[in-house]
């Protein structure tokens, strides 16, 4: 039987209303029982992160925007990354498409070029939300991430500028068609999972994780089990062409998977 579950939030665990559900917290907590362990990865800010755990009413570790930063159960970090402070200055100080938002998160806060509502919508959790600024004046030494939120095409154009640039000294991923992150290089949620696994005296054999989106992938191939959501971008599901799929976040797919191993530990 498998010790730990880690799953993504947005597209996995989520619904489309940025919720969890009840049945998603009644198949946590029954996970939860015997010694089992449940993680959290997101690519989203430690605050929000930690106000979903509230919302589970139950400790768990939380690994935030994408494995830059790891918690543990009693809320103390365990793993940091930040991204290089001129790597952050470079991006902020650049001039992209001006239909282009771009993002910085600190410890305490998220900043953003300008306001978009599409973001704010899904940013509720926590009373955690954007500080719109001159990014170009901010200071760069605490970056956590960078991230960019624009059309595909536009995005496309960013990453391959910034793969050349920046060549082995930072990890771009998508975590949305419309959202291109970046993160100092050796920062993934694969990475966390390790470091959550080595605190926990875990192996990668006894973990399964959920996901729906690339910033997902290097965890997902940690693990023995990774299962993927039906809603999972293209992309991801050709990456993985032997993972399970379960049901959409929309049918609650990762509280169904759970359900059904718990089952078959009791068979």
């Amino acid at each position: 039987m498998y010790k730990v579950a880690i799953s993504d939030l947005d597209g996995t665990l989520l619904g489309p209303d940025h919720k969890i559900s009840a049945e998603s917290k009644d198949s946590i907590h029954n996970w939860l029982q015997d010694d089992r362990k449940f993680v959290i990865a997101t690519g989203r800010h430690y605050i929000e992160a930690k106000s979903f755990q509230d919302r589970l009413g139950e400790s768990i570790y939380l690994i935030s925007s994408n494995g830059a930063r790891v918690h543990n159960k009693n809320g103390e970090v365990i793993s940091k990354q930040n991204l290089p402070t001129d790597i952050a200055e470079a991006i902020c100080n650049s001039d992209f498409d001006s239909e282009v938002q771009i993002n910085l998160f600190t410890d305490q806060h998220w900043y953003a070029n300008f306001a978009l509502k599409e973001l704010e919508d899904v940013a509720l959790e926590g009373g955690f939300g954007c500080h719109i600024t001159d990014l170009k004046t901010l200071d760069k030494s605490n970056t956590i991430k960078v991230f960019f939120w624009a059309e595909r095409e536009k995005l496309n154009a960013i990453y391959d500028e910034l793969s050349i640039k920046f060549a082995g000294r930072v990890n771009l991923t998508f975590s949305l068609d419309k959202c291109l992150e970046v993160m100092e290089a050796n920062t993934s949620k694969g990475a966390a999972v390790n470091i959550v696994l080595k605190e926990k005296n875990l192996t990668t054999d006894q973990a399964i994780a959920f996901g729906d989106a690339m910033n997902d992938m290097e965890m997902l191939k940690v693990v023995s089990k990774p299962i993927l959501m039906a809603n999972a971008q293209k992309d991801l599901i050709n990456a993985l062409p032997e993972a399970e799929m379960t049901k959409s976040s929309k049918e609650h797919g990762v509280s169904a998977k759970l359900n059904a191993l718990l089952s078959e530990n009791k068979n």
